[in-house]
This record gives C-alpha cells, structure tokens and sequence, in this order.
C-alpha cells in the first residue's frame, strides 16, 4: 500500500486553487480585453467619421463627386481601410467609398449596427453632422477587430501561460523548502534512539512548537517510567539479595540439623524473614505505583481526622504485641483534596514506624490540626528517637536506624508531594520521634462535603 504523501497532499490543495484562479483571472482578462478592443474599434469609425465630416463641412455640395478627395482618404485609416458614404438631406450619394447597401437612417436609431455582407460581418456606425446637412455611414469589417483582439489576448495571456507553466515547481520547490523543519525533526529523533535531545528550539516553526512540546513532554514521561523501573529493578536486586541468603541458609540449616527443636527455630526465623520479604516487595511497589502517578486519580474532599480515626483502629492490633496506646487529637482539622486511599497508606506507615521504633509500653500520639493554609499531621511517639545525624536524611531510600526496610518514610514524601504537601521529621516535645506531613487545605467555604474516608487496609 502506497503510504500517503504530506508534499503531494499540499502540492495538490495549493496547485487546485492556483490552477481554478488563473483559469477565471484568464477567462475575465480576454473578456475584458474582448469589450475594450469592440470599443477602441468603434472609437476608430467614430473618428473616421467625424474627421470625414469635418473636411466635407466648407465644401458646396456641387463640388463634391462620387469620387472621394485624397484629403478624405487621407482622413481615414488605412490600416482599418474603412469603407465610406456621405449622403446629402435629400438622400443624394455625394461621396462613396463603400461596397455595402444604403442603411435606413434616423435620428433616435442607434449610431452602431452589426451586418453581414457578402459572406463577411461588418461594424457599421452611422451619424448626421451638427447642421443636419449631411448624413454618413462609415463601416469596417469585423475580421480586422478580431486580427486586433487575437494580437491583444496573445500579449496578455502569453506571460500568464508562462506562469502556469512555472507555478507548480515554483509551488514544489516552496513546500519542500517550507516542509524542511519537519525532516529536521525527523533526523533530530532518530539521530539519538536511546535519548532523544530537545526538539523544543529557538529555530523551530511556530506551526511546529506545539508538536515538539508533545514530543519533548512524551519523551520525558518514557524517560522518566524507564528509570523508575530500573530504579525498581535495582532496588529490588539490591534488597531481596541479602533476605535471600538468609532464607536459604536457615532452610539449609533446618534441612541439616537432627534436632527438633533446632530445626524449628531455623524454620521459624525463615518464616519471618519470608514475612519481612513479603513487606518489602509490597513497598517496592508501592512506591514505584505512587512515584508513576502525575496526579490522584481518585481526588476528593475528605477529613483527615475521620481517616486517623480509621487508620488507628486497624493498628491497634500490630500496637498489642508491643503494648503501644494509641490516641488520637483533633484541633481545628479542616479538610482536605486528596486521595483517601494514598494518605490511608502514608498514615499506616507513619503509624507502623512510629510502633515499630518506640519504646515497648510507651504511646503513639496523632494529632490533627489546622495551621493557617494548611493540615498537619502529626504522629509522635516516646521512644528513643532517631539516632545522631540520621534525621536530616530520613526519607531517603532504604535509610533507616535499625530494622524495616527504610522504604516507608520514602513512600510518605512521595505521597507528600503529589499532595502539593511536604514531610518533616523531628524530634517530639518529650522526646522521642515526630513526624508531620502538612497539606493544603480547603477553604473553610468550600462547597463540597467532607467525604468520610475509606482508608486501604494494605499496609504500603
């Protein structure tokens, strides 16, 4: 199948209408010409005859004869040769230069006559002079108007016909000239297959600027996916490595000790480390699904205090084992634009962290609280906290102080971020960690309902 053909496509929409316009520019041109030549000939026997006229006007009419004067033809055209006759009131020839029958003649007729005689069309035109004494016919034959006309349309269509003749490479070689940005376009994207460089330059058409942009833009998104899923692939790699060996060497062990006992713990230990596994895989894809995310696709209007209230309830069974309170403060909390779903798992795993690494009988505080423009957040604990000089870095990939697999802070500021909000991390008035994720918040007119939040129960 023959592909299409941008150059020929544009090649016929602008020669179609070059070609239409010169026909009717041609056609109006010899018609023009057609009616401007009819009235330069008729000019011409209105001048034969009024020139006729005036020799004949101081002359008696006894001293005219048939014969017309020299000085009268030398009046006439002779390139025209026109033919003449003069009659007298009382309808006597005083002069005949002419081959044509006698026209009737009035005074309310029409000067201007069309003829045929002798095989040939004749222009005849027709007058008396100002005293009334004589009458004239003056005639031509049409064939010397039209030997007129044809020289007239062959100097003005000649070079018009040239012009066609040139247009369409005139017009092709245009449109390959004009059509030159997008082969450059073309030879900028597969110049560098692996990474295309910006197309988006000073030099590029205007017609063109927004197809670039799109491209530049589609680019980045596939640049972007294609290093978050390397940055998937390594971490993965990177992290299950040593789990991997772990669980294989406590599976060997257990498969090479005679003991009971013995071979329980090391199946035990395996067992919790295909556990700790199991949550590292699903963080790593958590992350990779929020870091892919250019926006909440599931935004609404909700309270952030309902969905604490939520998320705290599903912890409470991870903060028995430890016996951690949890409680749960609201001052002022407003409501917020958000994904119910994203902020539940930025919430489950601030909550987890803060269990995970405070003090065994101590308390996980939550509290809800509206600053000016925006939502805080936060969740504190009484532990230990984070250890010197770690908490500036907290929130990098696979950080942390000792047990979890650092993924859980990282996955709270990406989902900071696609929330226009941000994470802190500090220290809690008595001691241990806090952590505040801050949000916009809604106006406190806002239209739209507090939607009660469905928080996920997958921990991120």
């Amino acid at each position: 199948m023959k592909r299409p053909s941008l150059h020929r496509r544009l090649l016929w929409l602008a020669g179609v209408p070059v070609v239409a316009l010169w026909l009717a520019a041609s056609l109006w041109l010899a018609l023009r010409t057609r009616h401007e030549t009819t009235e330069m000939f008729d000019r011409e026997l209105e001048r034969t005859a009024a020139s006729v006229l005036a020799v004949i006007a101081s002359t008696p009419d006894a001293a005219l004869s048939p014969a017309l004067p020299d000085r009268v033809v030398a009046a006439g055209d002779d390139e025209q040769r026109p033919e003449i006759m003069v009659r007298g009131r009382d309808g006597r020839v005083l002069l005949d230069r002419s081959s044509l029958p006698v026209l009737d003649y009035a005074a309310d007729a029409p000067h201007f006559h069309t003829i045929d005689h002798a095989g040939e069309r004749w222009r005849v035109y027709q007058r008396e002079d100002a005293a009334g004494r004589h009458w004239i016919q003056v005639a031509a034959p049409l064939h010397d108007r039209d030997e007129l006309l044809a020289a007239h349309v062959r100097a003005s269509l000649l070079p018009l016909l040239a012009l066609l003749l040139l247009l369409p490479l005139a017009t092709w070689l245009g449109l390959r000239r004009g059509l030159a940005p997008l082969r450059a376009l073309s030879r900028a994207i597969a110049a560098q297959p692996a990474r295309t460089p910006t197309l988006t330059r000073d030099d590029v058409p205007g017609e063109l600027l927004q197809l670039t942009r799109a491209l530049d833009a589609l680019v980045g998104s596939l640049d972007q996916a294609l290093a978050r899923e390397r940055r998937f692939t390594a971490d993965a790699a990177h992290e299950l490595r040593h789990p991997l060996a772990v669980l294989r060497m406590e599976l060997d062990l257990a498969g090479s000790v005679a003991d009971a006992d013995a071979r329980r713990q090391h199946l035990q230990r395996a067992h919790a480390g295909l556990e700790r596994m199991e949550r590292l895989v699903a963080q790593l894809l958590t992350l990779a699904r929020v870091e892919s995310l250019e926006g909440l696709p599931d935004a609404a209007t909700l309270s952030l205090a309902t969905l604490a209230r939520e998320v705290l309830a599903a912890a409470g069974e991870r903060a028995a084992p430890r016996d951690v309170a949890l409680s749960l403060r609201e001052r002022d909390a407003g409501r917020v634009r958000g994904s119910a779903g994203l902020l539940a798992i930025a919430l489950h795993n601030l909550v987890d962290n803060a269990v995970a690494h405070g003090r065994r009988h101590g308390r996980v505080e939550v509290t809800v609280a509206r600053r000016d423009a925006q939502v805080e957040l936060a969740v504190a604990d009484d532990g230990p906290g984070f250890p010197a000089g770690l908490g500036a870095r907290l929130g990098e990939r696979f950080l942390h102080g000792g047990g979890g697999s650092g993924l859980g802070l990282s996955i709270v500021q990406a989902i900071a971020v696609l929330h226009g909000g941000d994470l802190e991390i500090g220290r809690a008035d008595g001691g241990g960690a806090r952590a505040v994720l801050r949000l916009p918040a809604l106006a406190a007119a806002s239209p739209d309902a507090a939607v009660p939040a469905r928080g996920n129960r997958n921990r991120g």
